[in-house]
């Protein structure tokens, strides 16, 4: 059996998908909060008593189209705003990544005790079972029905080349 055909693949393979999936849904969250917080802004700084309504600008004629529109975008932020549930996103993928990466740490502790003993024993196959039965889990109340490609795409490369197929051990057959 080649080196590329051993069954510990399976074990590195879905470390690196575990890894992959972190980094995915960490990214996608940090994309949602600076969403959230620019809505946030949106309402702070547009709302009729705030100190920003008072400053020079706005009493300009440019100042008061300005001040309108940015009255306008609020009053669409707060009408959509309860309808999006983004406190309810945000908390689905911070519950999805803290899976991930337990997952990660399950898989790369399998994958440390394989380096260790030099061989992947039927203790270590049994481990990894479990851990693919948790993953089923994960990935069942994952957040994400439809994966963001090009996201995908940069941390799909960002992983690869943090954990090139050179990185893992493989066991004499």
């Amino acid at each position: 059996m080649g080196r590329e055909n051993h069954p510990v693949w399976a074990v590195y393979d879905k470390l690196r998908t575990a890894r992959l999936n972190v980094r995915y849904y960490s990214a996608r969250l940090r994309r949602l909060e600076h969403l959230d917080m620019a809505m946030d802004l949106a309402l702070v700084i547009a709302a009729p008593t705030s100190a920003v309504a008072g400053l020079w600008f706005f009493k300009t004629d440019m100042g008061k189209h300005i001040w309108q529109g940015l009255g306008t975008f609020a009053a669409f932020v707060a009408a959509i705003r309860p309808a999006i549930q983004f406190r309810r996103t945000l908390k689905a993928y911070e519950t999805t990544i803290a899976a991930y990466q337990a997952l990660e740490y399950d898989l790369e502790t399998i994958r440390r005790k394989i380096e260790q003993r030099g061989t992947y024993d039927e203790e270590l196959k049994a481990d990894f079972l479990r851990a693919l039965e948790r993953q089923r889990h994960i990935d069942i109340s994952s957040p994400d029905k439809i994966a963001n490609s090009r996201l995908l795409k940069t941390c799909t490369t960002a992983v690869l080349s943090e954990m090139p197929s050179s990185a893992f051990f493989v066991p004499e057959t």
